[in-house]
């Protein structure tokens, strides 16, 4: 009765259901790869019969060379060593065979949940620190795919280890297989109650991982800001603390593995004397040869061993459970939806000849609840028009930004984008590719300024990246450069000053050929004079481009169409008196 209670209780707790819906998550893995894990299966199978066939072998042998049966030596010894070069062979194309399935399947996991990853939707993905997601991507999904390479094939090879050696004690001596599953009882019970606090202790090992990587990230990514203010001893005492706290989990999970350890390993050899001292008990009886002798003493420390190998699996599921749930709480999250992709490049395709607009309309905005960026909020930017948000910062421009490129999506009301006079589409994932932006801060990459280029554009050619970067005022220091476009950009493209690196970004913004372009202080780091000609260009590379600008600069205000202010939980259109207001403000 008091078991029944238990798994209703487990039930209720759900973590039965959590259990199967991880392991459901991974057989879906291991049936797309049947056929290769199968075949590893297959060998780890024949390893596992030739072992069986190497004790049963040794028993004849033996007993050839004590003279119990001396006429079969040669063709007992002959067979013993063909056993034996067998085992070398097979395990050789293991070895071999189990490297290729390992890089192909984890690869392959991996990129699946890469994947994943990047189509998920960016309102929830934000949660996430990037160095989380980097370790569930490489850390938590290499666990998964060593599992469903190694699980399965351990399992099978046990199985017929165990069920070979228990028959061929059974039919020999039944009292000897009992003997040696004497230990049985004890090791199922203990391996229970190690199921539990090992899934406790992996979780808390993975945890140490992630937060490991996630400030390791961010040191590196920010070392010219910890350099500049000193904080190297400061960093460098809280890598420790990291480390520290990460030994002490692997201390206290290694302390209770060795208690775990020792109770097993004591009962396993208090068994194994017993099953040595029944042997030899049989041998002095003249009821058994040495070579039966052999053979039973070396069945019952195979019974023993794959008995203790079957429990010893669990921990190995245990931790791949874990790693599956942190995988699969990304994976579940909402994806961007493409639904619109046709209607939004038929969009695209006719906003050479009519440009595209974008609106807000009644608008409600807020991350959290009750805690409203803005209510009841109207937007308009028209093809071929400047329109620029203004504000304090923290109070809606990159929010709105983000409403824009459907990244976020409103409470109430539409953001809508269309060519004048056609069908509007809601900002989503699928609209996205009428828009080029450049937000606020480094987006460079590693590699050429070419490379970094064709980013938005693969095929683009060399005269296509000039004219983009001449439109951007960024061919005048890219010529002088040694390498000129071929010249490397560094990690985030430290080579270069800030100026530098917004008119790089802005040169790739207009190699993308969007017919929206937003800037998100975009020019913030040019002077005035740069900054004018850089937004002149723009327009006159695509007069019906519409220009999105967040900003605080007067320069910009006085090529722009409208201004919208952002702030106090509205977006309102300012005239040139709020504009003077403002600038007097900020």
């Amino acid at each position: 009765m008091g078991r029944v209670k238990h798994i209703i209780r487990r039930i209720k707790e759900g973590r039965l259901k959590q259990l199967m819906a991880e392991l459901l998550w991974m057989y879906a893995y291991v049936r797309r790869y049947w056929l290769l894990i199968g075949a590893y299966v297959l060998l780890g199978a024949s390893g596992s019969v030739l072992g069986l066939g190497t004790s049963v072998v040794s028993k004849d042998l033996v007993d050839a060379v004590t003279g119990v049966n001396s006429l079969e030596i040669v063709r007992v010894a002959a067979t013993y060593v063909g056993v034996g070069v067998a085992q070398i062979f097979i395990n050789a194309v293991k070895s071999r065979l189990s490297l290729k399935v390992r890089l192909k399947v984890t690869n392959e996991i991996r990129a699946d949940i890469y994947e994943q990853v990047l189509r998920t939707n960016w309102e929830s993905l934000a949660k996430y620190r990037s160095g989380d997601l980097l370790y569930r991507v490489n850390g938590d999904a290499g666990m998964v795919a060593n599992t469903i390479l190694t699980f399965l094939p351990n399992v099978v090879t046990t199985v017929i280890s165990f069920g070979g050696a228990f028959i061929i004690v059974m039919q020999n001596d039944p009292w000897m297989a009992l003997i040696a599953l004497l230990g049985a009882p004890i090791s199922f019970i203990t391996s229970r109650y190690s199921a539990r606090k090992m899934r406790e202790f992996q979780r808390d090992n993975q945890n140490v991982a992630s937060d490991r990587t996630v400030f390791d990230q961010e040191t590196f990514q920010n070392l010219q800001f910890i350099k500049a203010f000193g904080m190297i001893d400061r960093v460098t005492e809280k890598f420790h603390r990291i480390q520290q706290e990460s030994v002490d989990v692997a201390l206290r999970q290694n302390k209770f593995q060795q208690y775990m350890t020792v109770a097993t390993s004591l009962v396993g050899q208090a068994v194994g004397y017993a099953c040595y001292g029944f042997a030899a008990f049989r041998l002095w009886q003249g009821e058994i040869s040495y070579g039966t002798m052999t053979m039973f003493v070396s069945m019952a420390a195979s019974l023993r061993g794959s008995f203790s190998s079957i429990l010893n699996l669990m921990p190995q599921v245990i931790r791949a459970g874990i790693s599956a749930e942190r995988i699969m709480e990304i994976t579940s999250l909402p994806r961007d939806s493409m639904e619109d992709q046709e209607e939004a490049e038929e969009i695209k395709r006719r906003a050479k000849d009519e440009g595209v607009f974008v609106h807000m309309d009644s608008v409600d905005f807020c991350y959290e609840e009750e805690k409203w960026i803005y209510r009841d909020a109207d937007f308009r930017a028209e093809p071929g028009e400047i329109v620029a948000l203004i504000g304090p910062s923290g109070q809606g421009k990159t929010t709105t930004l983000n409403l824009i490129l459907g990244l976020y999506h409103p409470q109430k009301g539409l953001v809508t984008v269309g060519n004048p006079g056609g069908d509007p589409l809601r900002a989503s994932s699928s609209t996205r590719r009428l828009f080029s932006y450049i937000p606020q801060g480094n987006t460079m990459f590693s590699g050429t300024i070419a490379d970094n280029m064709r980013m938005v554009k693969p095929e683009a050619t060399e005269e296509e990246i000039r004219s983009a970067l001449e439109a951007a005022c960024a061919w005048e220091f890219v010529e002088k450069l040694d390498h000129g476009m071929d010249t490397e950009v560094r990690e985030r493209g430290t080579r270069f000053s800030e100026g530098q690196k917004q008119r790089l970004s802005i040169a790739r913004a207009l190699l993308a050929d969007a017919p929206v372009m937003i800037l998100d202080e975009a020019t913030s780091a040019l002077d005035v004079a740069t900054e004018r000609r850089v937004l002149r260009q723009i327009i006159k590379k695509e007069p019906s481009r519409t220009v999105i600008v967040a900003a605080h600069r007067p320069s910009v205000f006085s090529m722009c169409n409208r201004v919208y202010k952002v702030g106090n939980g509205r977006i309102l259109e300012e005239d040139e008196e709020g504009i003077r207001r403002f600038l007097e403000e900020f």
